[in-house]
């Protein structure tokens, strides 16, 4: 015989029949989708969040470097022999010569408008030249406030050009100068660009020829694998560094093919870019080769088959989703690999030519000044530094958000 159930048993019971009750209804809403905790255990990793930080502002500063010329009012290209080595925070008179350059131009582009302000400041004597026509290049020897309170005396719809044109006559280097008196901060942001643009072209280019030679190796087996993984196997075995040298010393504009496809302009950077891509994408096609072997074997791969797909269609809407996260940490890690042999090549003297600035190109630039300027050869390697450390934290930070056996669920 049965006991009779009490009043909480029944209520229980009721529960579970018509439906989850309140604790049930709270892990529901507590339940979350992958990418929600994937994101969730990325912001755990505190280094791998700083780092993401870091790139982001890096990235910015790079594409943004047009911009911060302009407001600074400096050119990177602009070289002051007479004021080279300058400590940071210095304030550079421009050469006499620079300052009668630059006013001969304005008269060259605007002769009307010219001839009109000279004519107000003799009308209003605002300047007592020597002689009436040296009215304008006497500019070139007054203090910047001086001339600018004389530009704002004066009638005329170029005054705006005129005040930019005496503000170019001082300028202010956060960081001081290089050797040749050009402004270092600007060199460093137009470095950064050219730095991590060429990194991350590399990891990029790389990742797609490894991910679809691995694919490739990995999906068909056999001697299709067997060639591929020989080739990949005798390409890993070089020293990469030596291979590098030998590689950049070559001149490519001596190669017909090339020649239409390389200027003298970028030719550096594009060598660079190719080198690096046809010694890097080894180990991503080795990672995506073991990752296809373990999926080829998978039952959603034979209902595919079984429902009629094409080998393309596998291995491209079925199988690159699922080893997107291992790539997506190869190239992480690649881009601060790149970014590394671009810098040592350049030191060398076999990467990113001048004038091009490179953070590479600095440092070799820098290395007989150690003692005259260090902060010359300081700079660009602790950006070196900080940009190769932030993109190994965030791809160490990606893997452990991405590896399903470390997801707490």
């Amino acid at each position: 015989m049965t006991a009779p159930q009490s009043p909480l048993q029944t209520e229980s019971t009721m529960t579970t029949e018509i439906g989850p009750n309140k604790t049930q209804i709270a892990q529901m809403e507590k339940a979350q989708s992958l990418w929600q905790i994937v994101y969730t255990q990325f912001k755990d990793h505190k280094a791998a969040v700083i780092g993401a930080y870091t790139i982001l502002f890096f990235v910015i500063v790079a594409l943004s470097a047009p911009l911060i010329e302009m407001a600074l009012g400096l050119d990177a290209d602009s070289q002051n022999v007479f004021n080279r080595y300058k400590p940071p925070m210095s304030r550079i008179q421009a050469s006499s010569d620079t300052k009668e350059s630059a006013i001969q131009k304005f008269i060259n582009i605007n002769p009307s408008d010219a001839a009109e302000i000279q004519k107000q400041i003799l009308d209003k004597n605002l300047i007592n030249p020597i002689r009436p026509e040296d009215t304008l290049y006497d500019w070139a020897q007054m203090d910047k406030l001086k001339a600018i309170g004389i530009v704002d005396q004066i009638e005329t719809p170029k005054k705006s050009d005129l005040k930019k044109m005496i503000k170019s006559f001082e300028t202010f280097h956060i960081l001081g100068t290089d050797e040749l008196g050009r402004d270092v901060l600007m060199r460093l942001i137009y470095g950064t660009r050219v730095s991590m643009g060429v990194g991350i072209l590399v990891a990029v280019f790389s990742a797609l020829i490894g991910l679809i030679i691995g694919s490739v190796a990995g999906f068909y087996g056999g001697i299709i694998d067997t060639l591929l993984m020989r080739i990949t196997d005798a390409l890993l075995s070089l020293p990469l560094m030596p291979v590098l040298i030998v590689v950049a010393a070559i001149d490519l504009q001596k190669i017909p093919v090339m020649q239409a496809l390389i200027s003298t302009g970028n030719e550096s950077i594009l060598k660079l870019v190719f080198i690096f891509c046809l010694f890097s994408w080894m180990t991503v096609a080795r990672l995506v080769r073991g990752s296809i072997l373990s999926l080829r074997e998978r039952e959603f791969v034979l209902a595919a088959r079984t429902l009629g797909a094409r080998d393309r269609t596998i291995i491209f809407r079925h199988m690159f989703p699922n080893v997107i996260a291992p790539l997506l940490v190869s190239v992480t890690l690649g881009v601060g690999e790149s970014i590394l042999f671009e810098a040592a090549l350049s030191f060398l003297g076999l990467g990113i030519q001048p004038p091009t600035p490179s953070w590479g190109n600095m440092l070799f630039n820098a290395q007989e000044l150690i003692y005259q300027a260090p902060y010359l050869a300081i700079l660009p390697g602790l950006l070196i530094f900080a940009v190769t450390i932030s993109f190994n934290y965030l791809g160490d930070g990606l893997q452990d958000a991405i590896d399903p056996k470390a997801i707490r669920r």
